[in-house]
């Protein structure tokens, strides 16, 4: 990412481009599925909603902390965080709600027990409180809680690039490798109930968000732009997509402290995933502009608008998954119903992303002040 006085584009397409990703993902047995990222690589859109959520916050917040200090910084991440969890919360009433009325009408399943939400049943204080705390996480509610505790330390991170980015790095690499050494996992729940995405090792690919973009702030002209890193990342790209579509090339192991070898395992998020999409992120940087044409063209558009509200659009997109897994699971995959999910789903989340785009600006328009009249402006001189 070359530094661009401009707002740069390809952050919103690619976060709008990933939260339709999740939402297609997250319905079982979607055929479009088959098509989307993690069947070419070793990574899918969670890394990339990851790795972009660095590079956004570098530049949402790191001007911030250097014209006003580290308090002011805490202070606007602290707002953001509350929204975020506001947000999550929501989310979770709504999935419990939309799993506890569709049980007590359908039968082809328990909804209830098959989104995680029995507990709330079976002790609903202790639940609350779990959930109140991220503790515990029903099924579809992995990302948001990570990118709470990974904001949490937003000004703490940020601090240290600025003081000396390698430092920063190199502490987020110690504590990765700490993380799975150690099979280290404080997101692990009972039964399942904890977090899937395990921050201890997350927190390197979003710290390396923060970092790319501080250096193609201050650092530009040195950052690597050259045809040996397009070479090593093209080999990369080619040999993640080989995995994706003839198997696995590594035999996995299931015992920590070697876990992070299985080069598919996402919990502790292996090395190969990382060098991934770091790799597609670099291809994407070195030869789409900021501004490229096609991505101010109207076909990009709606990936744009979910990209600039991404935490409605991926709060919608998680509801409305869970309603799709319903529909399909009710049906028995019917390839009719399948297809309804997704001419549904989708279109709703861009119409959700243009209506909110539209307020938006609309809210930005100055408002217009009216030509003073001079009929009028004359018999006030008169009358003085």
């Amino acid at each position: 990412m070359r530094a661009n006085s401009e707002r740069d584009l390809r952050i919103d397409f690619f976060r709008g481009l990933a939260l339709i990703v999740i939402f297609i993902d997250h319905v079982p047995k979607n055929p479009i599925a088959a098509w989307t990222l993690h069947n070419f690589a070793f990574c899918d859109a969670a890394e990339v909603f990851v790795l972009i959520s660095g590079i956004s916050t570098y530049l949402a917040y790191g001007s911030r902390l250097e014209r006003q200090g580290f308090g002011a910084c805490a202070h606007a991440v602290g707002r953001r965080w509350g929204t975020i969890y506001g947000a999550h919360l929501l989310m979770l009433a709504g999935l419990w709600g939309v799993a506890t009325l569709v049980s007590r009408h359908f039968w082809a399943i328990d909804y209830v027990d098959l989104m995680r939400l029995q507990w709330f049943h079976e002790s609903p204080r202790q639940a609350v409180l779990s959930a109140m705390t991220l503790s515990y996480l029903p099924k579809f509610l992995d990302i948001l809680p990570l990118y709470l505790v990974l904001l949490a330390a937003a000004p703490l991170i940020l601090a240290l690039v600025k003081r000396d980015w390698r430092i920063a790095l190199g502490l987020s690499a110690l504590i990765y490798v700490g993380a799975w050494l150690g099979g280290i996992n404080l997101a692990e729940g009972k039964d399942h109930q904890g977090w899937y995405l395990n921050p201890l090792t997350w927190q390197l690919l979003y710290t390396m968000g923060i970092v790319w973009a501080h250096l193609a702030k201050t650092a530009g002209q040195s950052m690597p732009w050259n045809w040996r890193c397009v070479a090593l990342a093209s080999a990369l790209v080619f040999f993640g997509a080989l995995s994706g579509e003839f198997g696995p090339w590594f035999v996995p192991v299931t015992s920590h402290p070697w876990l992070f070898l299985w080069p598919f395992e996402k919990t502790f998020l292996a090395p190969l995933r990382i060098l991934n999409v770091m790799a597609l992120f670099y291809l994407v940087a070195y030869f789409v502009r900021p501004q490229a044409w096609l991505l101010r063209s109207s076909m990009a558009a709606p990936l744009l608008n979910c990209g600039r509200h991404s935490l409605p659009v991926y709060a919608v997109g998680v509801v409305l998954s869970c309603l799709g897994l319903i529909a399909v699971t009710e049906t028995a995959d019917a390839p009719l119903i399948h297809a309804m999910v997704n001419l549904v789903g989708i279109p709703a989340l861009i119409l959700l992303a243009m209506a909110l785009e539209s307020r938006r600006t609309a809210r930005s328009q100055p408002v217009p002040v009216a030509a003073p009249n001079p009929m009028l402006s004359a018999h006030r001189i008169a009358a003085r």
